[in-house]
């Protein structure tokens, strides 16, 4: 017996609450490990926090394909958006990807040698390996937040086409926790990279244009619009207590060199 025109079997995608939820919470182990997790390994002046920054970008990409992945369910055909509008939120989230990956190819060399220098007070020559740890990579990673975070957004359909039912509770209490662990990211990334003049106005611009009246609020903008309301209350917390945005290196709350 032959069976005509057979349907393709294919696995169901992750549902968007819970993949945005565990992106954010992995965003937070990554980020929080590789700066305490200092146990040597391999080789002097390799630390078991080093490897997890090398491998940081390939879990975020990762769980970012899946999010995309979840947000295309039901879109062939029943998408509303505009094309241009999807063609340039995959652009955005193709350069994000790779500024991500360039960000942190760059932080974990300058990071490793710049740590491995301090202990040994060796001079940074000219502070060329200060500037590519301290001021190049923080600035690129942390650009690609902002990339990314645009780029999902305008990837998010209007029509909310692939939820296919109002999202349990279990799934909005993820939904929370992960935004609530990224919104911490967002801000102690910001602060120990001295990025605040970049992802501050930001997430505050974000935040106001997520409130706006006549907005859906899918879960892409809960999500990001939590998160960036997490960020903005530490960024003032911390920045009206110190004064200023000192990096939490320099207070003694984190290992010189940390991310």
């Amino acid at each position: 017996m032959v069976l005509e025109n057979p349907e393709p079997v294919t696995r169901p995608a992750p549902p968007i609450e819970a993949t945005l939820g565990w992106l954010g919470i992995a965003f937070a182990t990554v980020y929080l490990a590789s700066v305490y997790v200092k146990t040597p390994i391999l080789r002097p002046g390799l630390t078991v926090g080093d490897l997890i920054d090398a491998a940081t970008p390939l879990v975020l990409v990762y769980l970012y394909a899946r999010v995309v992945r979840a947000l295309r369910v039901g879109s062939p055909g029943h998408r509303q958006d505009s094309p241009r509008i999807l063609h340039f939120g995959r652009m955005l989230l193709t350069t994000g990807g790779l500024a991500l990956v360039l960000g942190h190819g760059m932080h974990v060399a300058a990071n490793s040698i710049h740590d491995a220098i301090t202990r040994t007070r060796v001079p940074d020559p000219f502070g060329l390996v200060n500037w590519w740890d301290e001021r190049v990579s923080h600035t690129i990673i942390d650009s690609s937040k902002v990339v990314i975070c645009a780029a999902l957004t305008l990837l998010d359909p209007r029509s909310h086409a692939y939820s296919e039912a109002a999202p349990g509770e279990s799934r909005t209490v993820l939904l929370m926790t992960g935004a609530v662990c990224y919104g911490f990211i967002y801000f102690a990334a910001g602060v120990e990279g001295q990025t605040v003049p970049l992802l501050l106005p930001f997430c505050t611009a974000y935040l106001v244009w997520a409130l706006t009246r006549g907005r859906p609020w899918g879960p892409v903008r809960r999500f990001f619009g939590v998160g960036a309301a997490v960020s903005i209350l530490l960024f003032a917390i911390w920045g009206v207590s110190h004064r200023g945005f000192p990096e939490f290196s320099a207070v003694g709350m984190i290992p010189h060199g940390g991310p």
